[in-house]
């Protein structure tokens, strides 16, 4: 047996013991819960600003910091691997991250597509290494040979798009819009090794490179982490899900694992309810705006404001009109007055002072 093999062979056993784990597998009971469905297209900025909505976004380990930009994933001690699930799932879709890997040997940053039954979809990045390793599992089967390594300048200094593409056709992975790899139903053991049931997304970084990780873990990861090097950061600033079905939730028919097993719950999705009724900031409104209604904005605002300046000048025109007749009528007032004291002091002349009559 090859050297090779055998690292491969460990790189697959590491990937999948880290990262596969499943609450209720249905191949095995029929108690399992429904899975409750994405069932729409949304799309999630996270900052400072935007953090993780615990009802959709589950932080299964460790804890998540924020930047101005991004959900940050640190190792800071050993044995650090904090991950975020979704706690909705999709039945084929698109999922859009926008990653900026974490640096170090012995570092792995993640995104992965997980079913209950362990069909799975992986992003994966080695930190010492330039590359992202596309790869894919059946009902956790760790067959040797599915990864691929794709290079990727600047991984970990920079956000990428890596797009995960899934239907029930075929399987492609996206780096920044150009197609980097594509699996078909029919070759992958013609549908039998084909991830093809409702999934959650996860996010998450781990050590690989620990001393307690076997040899082959600690090799696969780039070699033995050096925890003096922490933090080990790595990145993700937006995710775009798009579920390919509508539904409310997700079951599994029989314990076949097919795509065609899996019932489609009609009604309206817990998770796409509660972000339509989530309140939104001013600023959130105005920016899922389409142009056409940004323009009519723009213009009815214009608008608005002429007639308000038309309005002022009309009120300071009659201002300016009642003013001049106030001051006229005052002016004539004042004269009669004024007249009035003439001729009572002419009066007072004429007759001289009288005493005023006491009450």
């Amino acid at each position: 047996m090859s050297f090779l093999f055998v690292f491969g062979f460990w790189a697959i056993i590491s990937s999948v013991c880290a990262q596969t784990w499943t609450a209720c597998d249905p191949l095995n009971t029929t108690t399992c819960q429904p899975d409750p469905a994405l069932g729409t297209t949304a799309s999630w900025n996270f900052s400072t600003n935007s953090l993780l909505d615990n009802t959709i976004w589950n932080i299964t380990n460790g804890a998540i910091d924020y930047t101005d930009q991004a959900a940050q994933f640190t190792i800071h001690n050993k044995l650090d691997s904090p991950t975020v699930q979704s706690t909705f799932y999709i039945f084929f879709g698109t999922v859009e991250t926008h990653v900026q890997a974490a640096p170090g040997q012995g570092v792995v940053s993640s995104v992965v597509l997980q079913s209950d039954d362990l069909d799975e979809i992986d992003w994966e990045w080695i930190g010492s290494q330039g590359t992202v390793q596309s790869n894919y599992y059946s009902k956790g089967n760790i067959t040797y040979g599915r990864a691929q390594f794709h290079q990727v300048a600047g991984a970990n200094k920079g956000f990428h798009n890596y797009t995960t593409h899934w239907t029930p056709e075929k399987l492609e992975w996206w780096i920044d819009g150009a197609l980097a790899r594509t699996v078909a139903y029919a070759d992958a053991d013609n549908g039998s090794s084909y991830p093809q049931t409702p999934m959650t997304v996860r996010l998450g970084i781990w050590p690989g490179g620990d001393p307690s990780e076997p040899q082959g873990t600690r090799e696969w990861a780039g070699g033995e982490i050096n925890y003096s090097d922490a933090p080990f950061n790595m990145y993700v600033s937006q995710v775009r899900v798009h579920d390919f079905h509508t539904g409310k939730e997700y079951t599994y028919g029989d314990r076949s694992g097919t795509w065609q097993s899996i019932n489609v719950v009609t009604g309206n999705s817990t998770v796409a309810t509660h972000m339509n009724d989530k309140s939104q900031t001013i600023g959130e409104k105005w920016a899922a705006l389409p142009q056409s209604a940004k323009a009519g904005v723009y213009a009815g605002a214009a608008g608005a404001l002429g007639l308000l300046l038309v309005i002022m000048v009309f009120c300071c025109i009659k201002q300016r009109r009642d003013g001049r007749k106030e001051q006229s009528i005052h002016e004539a007032k004042l004269h009669q007055e004024r007249t009035e004291m003439m001729h009572m002091q002419a009066e007072w002349r004429k007759r001289g002072y009288t005493q005023f009559d006491k009450a």
